[in-house]
């Protein structure tokens, strides 16, 4: 398989996971960096058909598809030469994005903190892992570790602990790691 193919399949699969996830017709933010397979991925998920009504002359018009306006969804596309960097762009492709949310520095830290944190995901080291349902299943317990039973100093204060589950409502504790494994989880909690 062609790199640009196994790309697009994984944007694809991360997006489509993503919206599986989310609840019915919500809309999440997107900032991304440019690469074209996201923009394919994102259209393909959330954009909806378009056709221009026919006025009976001319040729017919063709369905078009197109992002729809309450997709929040901006780029930061960088420009380099070489290790030097060359320009940077700030793109609004639908809805809006605050000025101040235009930015890829959120993603990229989260990028490194999992890297750090999690052994499979280092790119050189014996723990890789050999089989994708294995990393994804191994990735979820991630998640769930730094949602609910890791504290963030930049959301709460020094005298009180504040997951990023606890900040988003999900939950009002920390939770040790024993709660977390022993927690009964049905799929048809929304």
């Amino acid at each position: 398989m062609h790199a640009d193919e196994r790309g697009k399949e994984v944007g694809y699969s991360f997006v489509a996971e993503t919206a599986s996830k989310m609840p019915f017709r919500h809309r999440p933010f997107f900032m991304t960096d440019g690469y074209r397979v996201y923009n394919e991925a994102i259209e393909l998920v959330y954009g909806d058909w378009i056709l221009k009504p026919y006025r009976g002359r001319g040729r017919p018009p063709v369905p078009k598809y197109r992002l729809p306006d309450d997709l929040n969804y901006g780029q930061v596309v960088k420009t380099r030469s070489g290790k030097k960097l060359e320009s940077v762009e700030y793109i609004q492709v639908s809805g809006h994005v605050p000025d101040e949310y235009l930015n890829t520095s959120a993603i990229e830290r989260m990028n490194l903190t999992i890297r750090n944190r999690m052994a499979r995901l280092k790119r050189r080291c014996q723990t890789f892992s050999k089989n994708l349902n294995m990393l994804n299943l191994s990735v979820d317990v991630f998640r769930a570790l730094y949602n609910f039973c890791s504290p963030h100093s930049s959301l709460g204060t020094a005298a009180e602990a504040v997951t990023p589950g606890m900040s988003l409502g999900l939950t009002d504790k920390v939770w040790s790691v024993r709660k977390l494994m022993s927690f009964s989880y049905r799929n048809n909690i929304n």
